[in-house]
């Protein structure tokens, strides 16, 4: 039971440290099971958003230990995209839609967590390289 435990904290390791690890695993695996690409790719952009929020926030809390709780940044994020497109919608037609604001703000944020976790992996490869 131990090197079963063991191998899961191994494999949930790998997947913080490298997502773009999970996003190729779950395209193999939403392909094989759906066999249609666009299905494959939704899920594993949806999957990877989470992979990529909790390597953010191993690389924020490596880098700085000691500042400010990287959960409640992210959570600004979400907050400020989600008003910013609300207030778009508002804007544009009138009328909010939650569901639509829910689904752009969770693409936005693949994206924002894709450059901030090439920008921090690349700072903490930079910082880590001063003590050496």
């Amino acid at each position: 039971m131990a090197i079963l435990a063991s191998i899961w904290s191994y494999f949930w390791a790998v997947l913080t440290a490298l997502p773009i690890v999970g996003f190729v695993l779950v395209y193999a695996i939403a392909f094989f099971v759906k066999k249609n690409h666009h299905d494959a790719l939704t899920w594993s952009i949806t999957i990877s958003n989470v992979l990529l929020i909790r390597a953010v926030a191993a690389a924020y809390g490596v880098i700085w230990p000691n500042a400010m709780s990287v959960w409640l940044w992210i959570v600004l994020l979400f907050l400020g995209i989600a008003l910013l497109i609300g207030w778009m919608q508002i804007k544009v037609r009138g009328k909010i839609s939650l569901s639509k604001i829910g689904f752009s703000t969770w693409r936005i944020t693949f994206v924002l967590f894709g450059l901030a976790y090439i920008m921090l992996f690349s700072t903490g490869i930079w910082k880590s390289m001063q003590f050496v």
